[in-house]
């Protein structure tokens, strides 16, 4: 039985350029992933669980990994290139 289970995500960002001379940016430095979990069950049983719990997250797989983006631009209902 689990007593308590918590995820703290916390992002590292950063700005850096100029929105004058259009070279400002975001910059996305990385994602730490605290998986916390109070339980009297073995501690080889919770670190399965933990695994699984890892495998499953469909943002930390997107984090991890290339995944496809696609951006649609709309000014008034219609496309635009940006």
């Amino acid at each position: 039985m689990l007593a308590d289970e918590r995820v703290k995500v916390t992002a590292h960002f950063r700005e850096q350029g100029s929105i004058l001379q259009g070279t400002k940016e975001g910059i996305c430095e990385g994602f730490d992933i605290e998986l916390r979990i109070e339980s009297e069950e073995p501690r080889e049983e919770i670190a399965a669980l933990m695994r699984i719990a890892h495998r499953m997250c469909f943002t930390e797989a997107a984090l991890a990994g290339p995944v496809e983006l696609k951006m649609l631009n709309l000014l008034n209902g219609e496309e635009i290139a940006v």
